[in-house]
């Protein structure tokens, strides 16, 4: 029996609650396959199904269709799966524009000194100004259109900081955090 006002752990959710799909960054010759989730974006690790069906970096898994063993951290991944990360976090930032159109058209100041748009490699203060200013009150409808009119590449802009996120947990502020897990 459970002491009012505790929870047990089956009663807290975990991490990969809500979590459909995921995508492969390795699928090693053992059958484990490393991956990160679509919408929280974590990185896990999963046996694949007895077909010997061999899996590309990028694809994409239903989780229901395979035995999932938890969650890595990033220095436990494999080096393929390490080299292959950017990418499928920029796919799935692609796939999943809300998510990235949310950022840019939502971020404000930091602090008084700093815009979010500073927290992206490559963006100083009057690149951010500038983005504020060609953004308005309206915001970007597409990432196309974001990207042309800042001269950016938005996806991977956000890709990079999200992948020194995930690899230092204890970045802050932390994007994963305000922007994907909240």
């Amino acid at each position: 029996m459970q002491p009012r006002g505790h929870s047990s752990p089956a009663d807290e959710a975990g991490p990969l609650d809500g979590e459909t799909h995921a995508r492969v960054l390795d699928h090693q010759s053992s059958g484990l396959i490393q991956a990160i989730t679509e919408k929280g974006m974590h990185l896990i690790r999963m046996r694949a199904s007895v077909d010997g069906a061999s899996h590309a970096a990028g694809t994409l898994i239903e989780l229901g269709t395979v035995n999932v063993l938890g969650t890595v951290r990033h220095r436990d991944l494999s080096a393929f799966a390490q080299s292959c990360l950017h990418e499928v976090v920029k796919s799935i930032l692609s796939d999943n524009p809300e998510v990235c159109l949310s950022f840019y058209n939502r971020a404000g100041n930091l602090t008084l000194k700093m815009h979010a748009f500073q927290l992206l490699e490559g963006i100083g203060k009057s690149k951010a100004l500038s983005m504020v200013e060609i953004r308005g009150r309206v915001g970007w409808e597409t990432i196309a259109s974001l990207d042309e009119a800042c001269q950016i590449d938005a996806a991977d802009l956000l890709a990079n900081r999200l992948c020194q996120e995930i690899a230092d947990p204890h970045m802050t502020p932390n994007l994963l955090d305000l922007l994907i897990r909240a």
